[in-house]
Formats: C-alpha cells, sequence, structure tokens
C-alpha cells in the first residue's frame, strides 16, 4: 500500500510539471463560458422578427418574455414579411409563432414555435438559445399556474395570464444583469466545457502508457519487481486525482470569477463531477490497448471529446435541437452533467447521473485492468 502510494504521489509530480498545459485545461473552459455566455450581454440591442399567427394573450406575453429578457427589440410582421425577409438575407433567421401556440402550451405538446432561416449563422445562435429558454420558462410558469388553479377551483388559463402579468410587473422584480446567469445559461455552458476538458486532461495524463510501448520501455517495467498492474493503478489513480484538482480549480474560479452558482446541492453536485471525472478516466484507459500511436490516440480522442461536446449542449442548448439530436446527446457525458446540475430540485435529481458514471466507471475499469493482465501474458 505504501508503495502504491509512493507510486500515486510520483505520478502526479510528472503532471504537475507540465504547467502550460495546466494553465491551458483550467483558462480554456472558462474563457469559453464567458465567450458564449456573457460576452453577447454586452453587444448592442438585437433585433428580432416575429410572426404571431396565433394572436393570443399568451402569444403576446411570450414575446414580452424575450424583449425584457436581455437585449432584445421585438419586431411584429406578418408570415410571409418574415419568410421574405430571411430568403433575401436581411436578416439572419425569424421567430414564427404558431397558431396553435396557445394550445399547445396548455397541454403536454411541444410549443407551436419554429425558427424560420436558410442556414445556421453564428450571430443568431445566441439569441435562438434565449427565445428557447423563455419558451421553456413560459411553458413552467403555465403547468404551475395549471396546479394552483386546481387546488383553487379556479380557471387555469385566467390564473397563468395573472401571474404572467405580476411576473412582467417591473416593479415587482429588480433583476442584477450581472448576476442574471447564476444557475442558469452560464453554468450549462461551465460544465459542459469543463467535461470536455475534464476528458482532455484525462487522455493526456495515461497517453504515457503509449510512450511505453513506442519507446520499447514496456518490458523494462515487466522485468522490475514492481507489479505493473499496481503502476497502471496508480497512474489511473494519479489522473484520477488530477482531473478532481481541475474540476475543483474551474468551479471556484467560476464561482468567484463569472458570479455563476452552479446548484443548491453542492455535495450531491460535486459528487456528480467526481464520478463524472471516474468514468471518464476509466474509459480513457480501457481504449488506450487498442492505439497502435500516441498520434492516433491523441487526434481521435480530440475529435471524439469535439464531437461528444457538440451533441452534449456544451456549444448551445438542446432546448430548440432537433428530436434525433436530443437522442444522441444521451450517449454523451456532457448531457447528463449538465442535467444534473440543472435540475435543482433536490439531491435525488443526481441520483441518475450519478449511478450511470460510477457504473460505467467500474465497468471500464475492470475492462481496462483485464486488459492490461491480458497484454502482459502476451509478453511474459
Amino acid at each position: 500500500m505504501t508503495q502504491l502510494l509512493f507510486m500515486i504521489r510520483h505520478q502526479l509530480k510528472l503532471m504537475l510539471q507540465n504547467r502550460a498545459a495546466i494553465f491551458a485545461t483550467i483558462s480554456v473552459p472558462l474563457l469559453l463560458t464567458y465567450f458564449f455566455s456573457f460576452s453577447a450581454d454586452d453587444s448592442q440591442q438585437r433585433e428580432v422578427y416575429v410572426a404571431d399567427a396565433d394572436q393570443s394573450v399568451f402569444s403576446g406575453q411570450f414575446m414580452k418574455m424575450i424583449q425584457t429578457a436581455g437585449h432584445v427589440k421585438v419586431t411584429k410582421v406578418t408570415e410571409d414579411v418574415l419568410k421574405t425577409k430571411v430568403n433575401h438575407q436581411d436578416i439572419s433567421f425569424g421567430l414564427l409563432i404558431g397558431s396553435h401556440f396557445e394550445e399547445t402550451l396548455f397541454s403536454r405538446d411541444e410549443l407551436n414555435v419554429s425558427f424560420i432561416q436558410n442556414e445556421e449563422k453564428g450571430d443568431a445562435v445566441l439569441t435562438e438559445q434565449l427565445i428557447a429558454q423563455q419558451a421553456g420558462t413560459l411553458k413552467k410558469i403555465v403547468r404551475d399556474a395549471k396546479v394552483m388553479s386546481r387546488t383553487l377551483h379556479s380557471d387555469g388559463k385566467q390564473s397563468a395570464s395573472d401571474l404572467l402579468k405580476d411576473i412582467q410587473d417591473r416593479s415587482a422584480v429588480t433583476v442584477d444583469r450581472h448576476h442574471v446567469y447564476a444557475g442558469g445559461q452560464a453554468a450549462g455552458r461551465l460544465i459542459g466545457f469543463l467535461v470536455m476538458f475534464i476528458w482532455f486532461v484525462a487522455v493526456q495524463s495515461l497517453r504515457s502508457f503509449i510512450d511505453e510501448q513506442e519507446n520499447h520501455t514496456y518490458a523494462r517495467l515487466l522485468s522490475t519487481p514492481v507489479s505493473y498492474t499496481a503502476y497502471a493503478i496508480s497512474k489511473f489513480a494519479a489522473a484520477y486525482l488530477f482531473g478532481l484538482l481541475h474540476i475543483i480549480v474551474i468551479l471556484a474560479a467560476g464561482k468567484f470569477m463569472l458570479h455563476i452558482r452552479f446548484a443548491d446541492h453542492v455535495l450531491a453536485a460535486g459528487a456528480v463531477l467526481a464520478a463524472c471525472s471516474f468514468a471518464l478516466t476509466s474509459v480513457t484507459m480501457a481504449v488506450i490497448p487498442f492505439m497502435k500511436s500516441q498520434k492516433q490516440f491523441t487526434s481521435l480522442a480530440s475529435v471524439f471529446i469535439a464531437v461528444t461536446g457538440l451533441l452534449g449542449g456544451a456549444f448551445f442548448t438542446l432546448d430548440s435541437a432537433p428530436e434525433y439530436m436530443r437522442t444522441l446527446s444521451l450517449f454523451t457525458p456532457e448531457k447528463w452533467a449538465i442535467g444534473a446540475f440543472q435540475n435543482n430540485g433536490g439531491s435525488s435529481t443526481q441520483i441518475a447521473p450519478l449511478s450511470l458514471f460510477l457504473a460505467a466507471g467500474a465497468v471500464f475499469l475492470a475492462l481496462s485492468l483485464y486488459l492490461i493482465s491480458r497484454n502482459m501474458k502476451k509478453h511474459g
């Protein structure tokens, strides 16, 4: 046991020597979060063209919510004018509120709203995300109003309308725009980028396994008195602890530098990230025996991590994403980690992602140790 702890300490020392890489893996997630979540808020007022085919009280409230949520000016036009402007590329996108908007608002169906655009443009992505978030907020308000109306035996639509008017009353709430992202969009962004870069940390920490194969030191390591399995476990443990260090530093920087509140249940949410790091480190270690070179390992891992980040909601929210993309996101660690921080109804909401990460980590760790043992027999 003492020998194992000594090896873990030695591996950590080696990992901490690359200070430039440490600075990059800590600073880049913070910079990306600031760029995607905060910098757009400091830009000039954006204009959104909206075609309201529903013409209901609730579609009007929806447009008010969009307008007051950020630096957005809502301009009402007809559907034909909206499509013409998009087709002529006068605007990058437009919002169409369907004729059944109110009906879908009070049902379990998705809201009857859609974006009209020729192609996805970067300057419209953040505005689309803001609109999608307001749509989700409106749906939740109406759902809560329906629950209250059943309790009070009152009209559900009238209760929802009154509740929305109270929320829209400027004198009722004062919003500090410097803290408007607390626990919301910026938190999801940082968690998504954090998971991506924790995976990069695992890749960089464990690629020395491939170095040993390429430098022909693997055979010499097998001939030493130290068990190679214990040596591999020490590398895994050091990589995991190195990932935890990054998590702590990045979350602390996000809280005190970007003023982000991540979750109401810090311990449960922290346990989810620790389990996520365990799973990612295990997956990385299990993949290494199949890699032929360090170049192949690094390039494939980089592409795979970037793809999971895109599908998992690190770069943009999945609220308005196609159904197939939301289905694919369920196979990404970013999706589960972000979801654990968005669902702050209690520590029980973190049980599913926590269990998933722990189970995946245990399975892939066992697989990696089996593969290591098999390789040892081949070279024995």
